[in-house]
C-alpha cells in the first residue's frame, strides 16, 4: 500500500532517486481522492493497483483521517514544482482542484473552534477523523493540534510563494496573508508560559500541554516557531521529551534531524541522522528520509523562489566533510561539497546552469555567482569565490 502521510515524508528523498513519475503518479492519485463526500480528505491509503485500502477504508464517512495529511500534500507538491520544474505537480487538473479546495473547502469543514484553523471534533478515533498525527494520543483529546496548525501554515506559506502563471497572482496573495495570520495567531496564542514550551493543541476547554510526540516536534519541522528564545526552550523541551519517552515506531525519529536542522541545532540533528543510519531498519520513511537528510539536510541545498536560483549552507561539524553529486534541481543537475564550514564547491553538470547562494552558519553572509553548465565553483566563508573548471 501507500499512504498520504508517509507519501508527504517521503517525496524528496524519492525526487533525488529519479522517481518523479512514481512521485507524480501517487500524488495525482491522492489528490483525485478527496471529494466533498469525503469532507474534501483524501484518502489514507491505497493498494498499488488504485483501490482504496480496506485496512483504512469502509465507506466515505468512515476511513482513516488526519489533520495535517492534506496540508503536507499540499505543500510537497510545490516542493516538488521547485525541484523538478515540472508545472504538473500544481497544474494537473486533480491536483490544482485539490490545492484550492484543501485550503478554503477542507477548512471551512473542518473548523470546531471557529479560529480557521482546522481541526476534528475531538474523539480520538481516527475513523473519524483526528486533529493530530498522534495515533497513539491520550485524553483530553485535542480537536486542533500544533502538528494540524504547523501543517496548514506551511501550505499557505508554500503557495504564497508561486507566482503566476502557475498558480493564480490572487490566490496567492490570498495564502500569504493567511500563513501571515496563522504566523500571528501561534506566536499569541500557542506559547505556554507556565510550561515554556508551545501547547500541544486546543480542546474546547483550553490549552493542552506536555510531550506529545508529532504535536510536539512539528512546529519545528516546518518552521512555524520564530527564531528566539521560544523556539529555543521549545527544542530543548523536544530533545528531553524524545530522551525520557522515545517513540515506539522507528519512522517517528525520521522528523528529529529536520526539526533540528532547521533551527540551527546541527549538532543534535546529525546525532538523529546517524542514530537512523545505524537503526538499519527497513521501514520505507527511513531509507527515504535517509537519502534527503544527507543530500539535502547537511548540505542544505533547496531550490530558490525563482526558477534556476539554488542555496547551499553547510551543517556539518568543522572536521567532516560531504559531496553529492547528479541532483535535479530545477531542471539543472548539480552536485555539492562541503568542506567543514569552511569552503563549499558547486558544479553543473546538466541543464541551463543555476544562480547559486553560498551561505554561511546564521550569519547572513552569502555569496551569489553564476555557475554555467560545465562549470565547478569554489566559494569560502571568507566571502572569496574561484572558478576550479570550465568546458
Amino acid at each position: 500500500m501507500f499512504y498520504s502521510r508517509d507519501l508527504a515524508h517521503q517525496l524528496l528523498g524519492a525526487h533525488l532517486l529519479g522517481l518523479d513519475t512514481e512521485n507524480l503518479s501517487m500524488l495525482r492519485h491522492f489528490a483525485g481522492s478527496a471529494t466533498e463526500d469525503r469532507g474534501w480528505y483524501p484518502l489514507w491509503a491505497f493498494e498499488f493497483d488504485g483501490t482504496p485500502a480496506a485496512i483504512d477504508y469502509r465507506s466515505d464517512d468512515d476511513f482513516v483521517r488526519e489533520i495535517p495529511a492534506p496540508f503536507e500534500l499540499v505543500e510537497k507538491a510545490v516542493e516538488q514544482y521547485r525541484w523538478t520544474g515540472n508545472e504538473l505537480f500544481l497544474r494537473d487538473p486533480r491536483i490544482a482542484r485539490f490545492l484550492r479546495t484543501t485550503m478554503t473547502s477542507f477548512v471551512d469543514a473542518h473548523d470546531p473552534l471557529g479560529t480557521g484553523v482546522a481541526g476534528e471534533r475531538g474523539t480520538g478515533d481516527i475513523f473519524a477523523g483526528t486533529a493530530t498525527y498522534n495515533e497513539v494520543e491520550r485524553p483530553p483529546y485535542l480537536q486542533v493540534a500544533a502538528d494540524g496548525i504547523a501543517s496548514q501554515w506551511a501550505a499557505h506559506r508554500a503557495l504564497g510563494s508561486v507566482g503566476a502563471p502557475v498558480v493564480e497572482e490572487d490566490f496567492a496573495a490570498w495564502n500569504r496573508s493567511r500563513a501571515a495570520q496563522l504566523d500571528e495567531h501561534f506566536s499569541d496564542a500557542w506559547w505556554s508560559r507556565d510550561h515554556r514550551h508551545y501547547t500541544a493543541g486546543f480542546t474546547a476547554e483550553g490549552p493542552v500541554a506536555g510531550f506529545r510526540l508529532e504535536s510536539t516536534w512539528f512546529p519545528a519541522v516546518k518552521g512555524i516557531m520564530r527564531s528566539d528564545e521560544r523556539a529555543a526552550a521549545h527544542l530543548d523541551f523536544l530533545r528531553s521529551g524524545v530522551e525520557a519517552a522515545p517513540p515506539a515506531n522507528i519512522e517517528a525519529f525520521t522528523y528529529l534531524p529536520e526539526a533540528f536542522l532547521r533551527y540551527g541545532r546541527d549538532e543534535e540533528a546529525l546525532r538523529w541522522i546517524r542514530f537512523l543510519a545505524a537503526s538499519r531498519a527497513d521501514y520505507p520513511e527511513v531509507p527515504f528520509t535517509h537519502v534527503a537528510h544527507v543530500a539535502v539536510g547537511l548540505t542544505g541545498l533547496e531550490p530558490g523562489t525563482a526558477r534556476g536560483v539554488v542555496r547551499t549552507r553547510s551543517h556539518l561539524p568543522a572536521d567532516e566533510w560531504i559531496e553529492v553529486e547528479g541532483v535535479s534541481i530545477g531542471g539543472s543537475v548539480v552536485g555539492v561539497r562541503h568542506e567543514g564550514r569552511e569552503a563549499t564547491e558547486l558544479q553543473v553538470t546538466g541543464g541551463p546552469g543555476v544562480t547559486w547562494t553560498a551561505t554561511w552558519d546564521d550569519d547572513g553572509h552569502a555569496s551569489t555567482t553564476e555557475v554555467p553548465n560545465g562549470t565547478r565553483v569554489r566559494a569560502g566563508a571568507d566571502g572569496s569565490v574561484v572558478l576550479l573548471s570550465a568546458r
